[in-house]
């Protein structure tokens, strides 16, 4: 679920290297609230695109679905008070549908506070190397997840999605 050291030290300057244009991100429904601002990495980044369907095909061994590609990759930007409320990553009204989730961690583990990844209904998973610089996770695009609210600092991370055919 949670691999370290995914990313090098020099695989991380290349990413940060790049200057985004962020597009702001605040969508309130309900209660429930993304406050994140985004820039769109898809394509961007062939060798990282490559290391992360290597490591999504070896992960599916255990689940057995049925994936295609990467089909959307994003560099996000938490500030205080920026937050993803429960969710899951399944758009079922598309024609394909997400079928793993990875998020990969840029910021150390003490540039923030607050914006936490968590699950809902698993707390059997240890996510407490999550916070480590370069680490990635994987899992199912069903499961409930969450970002909780940041207090301090700037939270940076990648998240993408693996897609396949419906789910019927």
């Amino acid at each position: 679920m949670v691999f370290n050291d995914f990313l090098t030290h020099n695989e991380l300057k290349k990413i940060f290297a790049i200057n985004p244009k962020w597009e702001k991100g605040s969508t309130i429904k309900n209660q429930d609230a993304r406050i994140v601002d985004t820039y769109d990495i898809t394509g961007k980044f062939a060798w990282l695109d490559q290391k992360v369907a290597k490591l999504v095909q070896e992960r599916n061994k255990g689940f057995s679905y049925k994936i295609k590609r990467i089909n959307e990759t994003r560099l996000l930007q938490y500030r205080p008070g920026g937050k993803y409320d429960w969710h899951q990553d399944v758009i079922w009204s598309e024609p394909e549908h997400r079928k793993f989730t990875y998020i990969i961690q840029l910021s150390k583990q003490h540039e923030y506070t607050g914006g936490d990844f968590e699950f809902r209904d698993a707390d059997n998973i240890d996510l407490s190397t999550f916070r480590k610089q370069g680490s990635i996770i994987v899992f199912p695009s069903i499961m409930h997840h969450r970002i909780t609210p940041l207090t301090k600092g700037i939270r940076f991370s990648i998240v993408g999605w693996v897609v396949g055919p419906q789910w019927t």
